[in-house]
């Protein structure tokens, strides 16, 4: 496999094969990749200062599309050097808020469609069930809408598949990464994390009780913890209060144990593909990966997450 960067501006295109050093980062729970990636060339500065896209392509899998954050080229010895920083198209989602108030009849369809144009490159799972409503705040943006949806239809948690499409369920499609067969295979590894893991949810009803409502995380319980949220009536649920706190448990609780494998080279495995590995785990979502380079070689990272919303093993 060959990695290819390709940076596009207003008036000019580069392509760069060589690179210095590099890393891409993709998680479940981050809603846009991110790219950092260090090159050379001997090409004119100016020509180098409209660049506003970076796409990072694995022979012919595009691994990265996205916006430039930050570009920087200094010239020394008749060498320039490119240090950028690029985060997915998906990133827009943040970018961009909702009207407050309530939205009724939306569908995943209707909420990418109706609000703003995007980029036709960023894409999106096919939904048109408009049997839900969503309840916006001051401030809420486009991913927190996306999300309260997600929730609402599947009581998941959506997530970015490949460089750009949005996805609120995992693939009925996928590729299965077998751990245990790979000879590239360099280190595997487990982690438990429950900084973010609170024990108790408490919220407020319509007359502003509070202690309304209530939500115990069995985790943290177990691992003797006492962190307690105290909430108003979220709106966003008043077809279900409980399932505000619900929601909340199952994402404060996110990574809280994770498989790890680290493998030579680089892989074009998507969040939402299949991880196994022996009779530990049968069927693991992929939810981070993580690629770096640099003189030295490159190296995968990919990660399998159990918590709230995923399980180490399935069907």
């Amino acid at each position: 496999m060959s990695l290819q960067l390709i940076l596009t501006g207003t008036s000019h295109t580069f392509y760069f094969s060589d690179l210095h050093t590099l890393v891409l980062e993709k998680e479940i729970y981050t809603f846009y990749s991110q790219l950092t990636v260090t090159v050379y060339d001997t090409d004119s500065p100016e020509n180098l200062l409209d660049i506003n896209r970076a796409k990072l392509l694995s022979d012919s899998t595009q691994l990265h599309l996205g916006t430039i954050e930050h570009l920087s080229v200094t010239k020394e010895n008749g060498i320039i050097k490119l240090q950028l920083t690029s985060r997915g198209l998906t990133a827009m989602l943040l970018q961009n808020q909702l009207e407050p108030g309530i939205h009724t009849e939306m569908s995943l369809d209707r909420l990418m469609m109706e609000f703003y144009t995007f980029p036709e490159d960023i894409t999106w799972e096919e939904n048109s069930d408009t049997s839900n409503y969503i309840y916006v705040k001051q401030n809420v943006s486009m991913w927190d809408g996306i999300a309260n949806l997600s929730y609402k239809l599947y009581q998941t948690y959506p997530f970015i598949r490949g460089a750009n499409e949005i996805r609120i369920t995992l693939p009925t499609t996928y590729r299965r990464y077998s751990a245990s067969s790979d000879r590239s295979l360099i280190r595997v590894g487990m982690i438990t994390d429950q900084s973010l893991l609170y024990s108790d949810f408490y919220m407020a009803d319509a007359s502003g009780t509070y202690g309304a409502y209530h939500e115990n995380e069995p985790e943290a319980t177990d691992r003797r913890l006492v962190r307690t949220k105290q909430l108003a009536l979220d709106q966003q649920y008043l077809y279900d209060p409980q399932e505000a706190l619900t929601f909340r448990r199952k994402f404060t609780d996110r990574q809280l144990q994770r498989f790890f494998f680290e493998i030579a080279g680089v892989s074009t495995l998507s969040l939402g593909d299949c991880i196994t590995y022996g009779s530990v785990l049968t069927r693991a979502v992929l939810t981070r990966i993580r690629i770096v380079g640099d003189d030295k070689g490159l190296l995968t990272l990919m990660k399998a997450y159990a918590d709230g919303f995923y399980a180490f093993s399935g069907t």
